[in-house]
């Protein structure tokens, strides 16, 4: 599934925050944009298991 909103490419060093938009260009610079979801879930993650120990910790801390 693709995601309507997307990002332009280059926000980091363009802009000073990220500039969202449904067109393939960003409206204020010209460069192109990209996807802004993020990655898929992967069920064999190989480091899955220590992100959600330390999200865990975090949040019991």
């Amino acid at each position: 599934m693709k995601a309507d909103i997307r990002v332009c490419s280059v926000w980091e060093t363009a802009h000073e925050r990220p500039r969202y938009t449904l067109q393939d260009s960003c409206p204020d610079c010209g460069a192109d944009t990209e996807n802004s979801a993020p990655a898929p879930y992967n069920p064999e993650d190989r480091y899955g298991e220590y992100r959600r120990r330390v999200k865990r910790r975090e949040r019991d801390a």
